[in-house]
């Protein structure tokens, strides 16, 4: 992490809506704006602090792109765009300054850091800390329990964080948790709070966009996710670091997906592990939120006792 300060908070941030929008514009441009132009390999974006050359296309969806980019004084970062996919320019910016605001206050060693918000024609941007790979990029094959474990004690430190300041993220799949490779060991990162929420003392609350593939047992059974939600995710991600493979089917129909996760699919095949740290993962994934861990800290209490943690030869404390 360099030392650039943080940016300025972004000037009028719009109210966020609460629900789907219903009409949605041709396109996204500010009165008397040019049209809009994406970026690529080798364009000058520039903001108050300076330009950001765009040298890679890193990653890109319907509602953003994130690219590979050299900023002032020649140092790398991911600098992120907001693809309007046809919504309002209020929408978009009110989604940029949601995120921009979080991150600002979010402050943690796992948490992707901001050094830069800005507009340019009527497109918005966030110039993040320039992680290595994402999670996704390491899966494929079962990992060694040292390395399951080191990943799963930052990424719940990471959500005690979000938690303890009222904050579910709601969106943890390996494409939003991102690595670092450190001196000694990888460093995680939580990125992209673009459905993330506040609970604001509220139990749960209706999220506006689901993602399919990790979306929660409660989200089918009464539409509303909560801080447990964050715990499934994980547990989702812990099953698949250990096996090697998701414990919710990919590429299915939405039907089947459904079918699987109302049944419990992913928790029978966590127990099917056949090792205490199978064991945890299965409490992870159970399918009513009352018997999963209370909490990110209470699943760190109970993992750090098992022999795996205490015999592990990866990663040893510091």
């Amino acid at each position: 992490m360099s030392g650039t300060q943080p940016p300025p908070p972004p000037s009028a941030p719009s109210v966020a809506p609460r629900g789907h929008v219903t009409q949605r514009m041709r396109a996204v441009t500010a009165p008397g704006a040019p049209g809009l132009r994406f970026p690529e390999v080798g364009t000058a974006l520039r903001a108050a602090r300076g330009e950001y050359v765009v040298r890679d296309v890193l990653g890109s969806g319907e509602f953003g792109a994130v690219y590979d980019c050299v900023g002032p004084f020649d140092q790398s970062y991911a600098v992120k765009l907001f693809r309007p996919s046809n919504r309002p320019y209020a929408e978009v910016h009110a989604e940029w300054s949601r995120e921009v605001q979080r991150l600002l206050s979010l402050r943690h060693p796992n948490v992707v850091y901001i050094h830069d918000a800005f507009e340019q024609d009527s497109l918005f941007y966030l110039a993040l800390e320039r992680c290595d790979h994402p999670l996704a990029a390491m899966l494929g094959l079962p990992m060694q329990d040292g390395l399951v474990l080191e990943l799963a004690r930052q990424l719940l430190a990471a959500v005690q964080f979000l938690h303890d300041n009222d904050v579910v993220h709601d969106d943890l799949h390996p494409g939003n948790v991102l690595i670092v490779d450190g001196k000694d060991r990888p460093i995680v990162k939580i990125s992209d709070f673009g459905i993330s929420y506040e609970l604001r003392g509220l139990p749960a609350i209706r999220p506006n966009v689901v993602h399919h593939a990790i979306m929660a047992p409660e989200i089918i059974a009464t539409g509303y996710t909560s801080k447990q939600s964050d715990i499934y995710q994980i547990g989702l991600l812990l099953f698949w670091m250990l096996v090697g493979e998701s414990a919710v089917p990919q590429h299915v129909p939405y039907p089947e997906l459904v079918r699987c996760v109302a049944e419990g699919v992913p928790r029978l095949r966590a127990e099917a592990i056949g090792t205490p740290l199978g064991a945890l993962v299965a409490r992870m994934l159970r399918r009513r939120e009352q018997f999963r861990y209370g909490s990110a800290r209470e699943v760190w209490a109970e993992l750090r006792e098992l022999p795996a943690w205490r015999s592990r030869a990866l990663f040893p404390s510091r």
